[in-house]
């Protein structure tokens, strides 16, 4: 039995929740990443559990929060994101409430969405006059 169905059988609402996070970020976010994230938004305790599964999976040396680039982006997924940001006011990756130092301690690697905040507020001191 693999890993996954192991996950599904065991616990099948964090399984729903990866799915859903999956869904709404998009396909940048891996199925690893998103059961680790909801796993440390959902449940503190097993922080070590998803720290060692990160280790075993890859490196921690860019372990951190990213942003991709939004000119990069077709039209149909900036519309998407800006539609998803206008109603809820954060990307699905911020709603978990999971800090940066979380996810370095962690070991997780996660290229959310969302403008940075630093880019946010210079293209808002740009546009006043």
């Amino acid at each position: 039995m693999n890993v996954r169905t192991r996950r599904w059988l065991l616990a099948p609402i964090r399984q729903w929740r990866t799915h859903q996070l999956i869904r709404r970020n998009g396909p940048s976010l891996d199925y690893p990443t998103a059961w680790a994230l909801i796993t440390l938004a959902t449940t503190a305790d097993e922080f070590a559990y998803v720290q060692q599964a990160s280790r075993e999976a890859g490196s921690l040396a860019d372990a951190g929060l990213y942003h991709d680039d939004w000119d990069a982006l077709s039209l149909q997924e900036r519309s998407r994101r800006t539609r998803w940001l206008a109603r809820h006011g954060r990307t699905p990756i911020q709603q978990l409430d999971i800090t940066e130092r979380q996810l370095k301690r962690a070991g997780l690697r996660v290229v959310d969405w969302g403008v940075p905040k630093d880019e946010a507020s210079a293209r808002r001191s740009r546009d006043i006059p």
